[in-house]
């Protein structure tokens, strides 16, 4: 499964449609239904044509032709940016949880790469990521070709590349896999591991390793139980191994 686009255009379409049957499905829903919804759907609506506008903005800002008019928004930061639209699609994707549309979600969830990898691209920080994380784990979960898992191994990396390190902070040491840096980080080795490459699995595990080693010995030995039921090439598994070894799961006391 490919990556989906970072064009301005593919995304404001898509948003729309996606908006959109999220009002269809909401009119269909009863009063009691609506009065259990903490989110309007008509405000996300608005909040949706402004960050549409301000996504136009953005293209205008990076225009080269100096007698476009940059208007009263020149100063928007696009990490700011990144993190009103991200926000807009976390809260769509709970209205979607609410109404119990599982496929819009999933859709929200690419439209949220999307836009990540657009913030990623023109050097902004992301502070919301939670839906790009959850969007990248699904299209890993559906990608099998070679060269698309390169391309994904790639995105991730610009993705946490641009992770606020304040996000960090909101998770303490003792609950690592709540911290959607760490899940990326651990599913960008796993990509590295399917993809039998060796030197982006090297790459990945010592980024494991540097950035966070309270999970690496529990990666590690999960990546060793895997050697003895899959057939992997001998290079492959001797990264494996040897980063098994150097990282070894804590003894356990009797």
């Amino acid at each position: 499964m490919e990556l989906p686009p970072t064009d301005l255009s593919w995304f404001a379409e898509h948003l729309t449609e996606s908006v959109q049957e999220l009002l269809d499905a909401w009119n269909d829903t009863n009063t009691l239904v609506q009065q259990e919804v903490n989110t309007s759907p008509e405000l996300l609506q608005k909040s949706l044509m402004q960050l549409i506008d301000l996504l136009r903005v953005q293209e205008w800002r990076n225009n080269p032709d100096p007698y476009v008019e940059k208007g009263v928004f020149g100063a928007m930061d696009v990490s700011e940016l990144g993190d009103y639209g991200l926000t807009l699609l976390t809260e769509l994707a709970q209205l979607s949880l609410d109404l119990g549309l599982n496929d819009s979600i999933e859709r929200l969830e690419q439209l949220a790469l999307s836009l990540g990898l657009w913030v990623a691209k023109q050097q902004g920080e992301l502070s919301n990521v939670e839906l790009v994380v959850n969007g990248i784990a699904r299209l890993a979960n559906q990608t099998y070709a070679e060269k698309e898992l390169e391309s994904l191994f790639f995105a991730m990396g610009e993705i946490l590349d641009s992770v606020s390190p304040a996000i960090s902070l909101r998770y303490t040491r003792n609950e690592p896999m709540h911290n959607p840096r760490t899940l990326l980080l651990i599913n960008r080795a796993i990509v590295a591991t399917r993809m039998l490459s060796p030197i982006l699995m090297e790459s990945a595990f010592a980024d494991v390793v540097e950035q966070h080693p309270e999970v690496a010995p529990g990666f590690f030995s999960e990546g060793m139980e895997q050697v003895k039921v899959q057939e992997y090439p001998d290079d492959v598994r001797e990264v494996i191994e040897r980063y098994y070894h150097e990282y070894p799961p804590a003894a356990k006391l009797h």
